[in-house]
């Protein structure tokens, strides 16, 4: 992180693209203050380090200054003009659609490595850092009921997509990718209802079907249990 902010691109220092919206900024400078602020590092001897970790969080915060402001970040990218990597976003693009397509197939695997790999040229798309989470969370283990065994990474998972949801807002796949990293933690509830307003955007949305489809037939089967057990003690 220092060494971005040694060769003096803002852009770099908050690790977007020069022609990343500013949503996209927004949400990259939240994401980064969170990393780096030092409250984080309370339970942590830092000794020498403590002067980096501030000179790096005063770096974001100088960062989103500058690029915040139309004007400044006008006069900033005049002075810096070395246009955008056609190349990388290109290769960005057709790594991110060979995910998709492996995602398709339940190739997930292949798919995670393909979105690293569009992310890595293109940090700013965060459609494309939606689908490297989602494939994450698809390959984390789980128990026989498809909840993870470990809800720690999952939670932090779902927190991201919900940070990415604010910006991009009204997405069916992306409310899908939600409530299904929902039903794995268990959350019966909030999954239906992510996955229901994704519904009701898509209706043609195959995947949020499907796992509606699964919560269905958990209840059904609770219920179903529950009326043995009142047929056994004669409940009525």
């Amino acid at each position: 992180m220092l060494e971005k902010i040694e060769e003096g691109n803002l852009y770099q220092v908050l690790g977007v693209a020069p022609d990343a919206d500013q949503p996209n900024i927004n949400l990259a400078y939240r994401q980064l203050t969170k990393k780096w602020h030092i409250d984080r590092f309370s339970n942590v001897d830092l000794g020498d380090a403590r002067d980096k970790v501030q000179t790096i969080f005063a770096a974001i915060n100088d960062a989103h200054r500058v690029l915040s402001n139309p004007q400044k970040r006008e006069e900033y990218d005049a002075e810096n003009d070395d246009g955008p990597d056609i190349g990388a976003l290109l290769q960005a693009e057709s790594a991110f659609r060979r995910g998709k397509n492996m995602m398709k197939t339940g190739a997930h695997k292949g798919a995670f490595e393909s979105f690293k790999e569009a992310c890595e040229l293109a940090p700013d798309e965060i459609e494309y850092r939606a689908n490297l989470l989602y494939t994450e969370f698809l390959l984390t283990e789980k128990n026989d009921r498809g909840e993870v065994v470990s809800k720690k990474r999952a939670g932090e998972i779902f927190q991201e997509l919900d940070e990415i949801s604010q910006t991009l807002s009204g997405k069916d796949w992306l409310l899908g990718f939600m409530g299904t990293v929902a039903l794995g933690m268990g959350q019966e509830k909030k999954a239906e209802s992510l996955l229901r307003e994704a519904s009701f955007i898509n209706g043609q949305n195959h995947d949020v079907k499907r796992q509606l489809r699964l919560i269905e037939m958990r209840k059904n089967k609770k219920e179903s249990f529950t009326d043995q057990l009142k047929k056994f003690f004669k409940i009525s």
